[in-house]
């Protein structure tokens, strides 16, 4: 009488490896896709404190800027030192470094700037997101 070894056959292990790749690689589209958003999602909401910060100076002062030209680190730095801003560096979330965003004076009243439209460029097709402080 001959016993029937047990195990698994060529193809049995091929169909698992193959299933086993398929949703590892399914697993990591989503994961890079979530990535993305979530950084985007993060530079929205700095450029929105930003916004926010930039309303309650302009509450403060009466303009945005002293100047009709802007740098977006300056920018942050004086809205840090007069406390409007919490943070003094704002990091983006994809490299730690300094954002390299715009911040743009859009309308200017004698030589003060008074409409500010702060831009961002978003993952991964270089969209520009704008955002106007009035």
């Amino acid at each position: 009488m001959m016993q029937k070894q047990r195990g698994f056959t060529m193809i049995e292990l091929l169909v698992s490896a193959t299933v086993i790749i398929l949703l590892t690689a399914i697993g990591l589209v989503s994961f890079s896709q979530a990535a993305i958003s979530s950084r985007n999602a993060k530079r929205k909401a700095d450029l929105e404190t930003m916004r926010q910060a930039l309303i309650l100076y302009r509450q403060d002062y009466g303009y945005y800027a002293g100047t009709t030209t802007l740098d977006f680190a300056t920018l942050v730095s004086t809205l840090y030192t007069n406390e409007y801003l919490s943070e003094a560096n704002l990091l983006d979330p994809k490299n730690s470094a300094p954002y390299t965003y715009q911040a743009i004076c859009s309308t200017v009243s004698g030589s003060t700037c008074t409409k500010v439209t702060l831009r961002a460029v978003l993952e991964p097709d270089a969209e520009v997101y704008d955002i106007i402080a009035l």
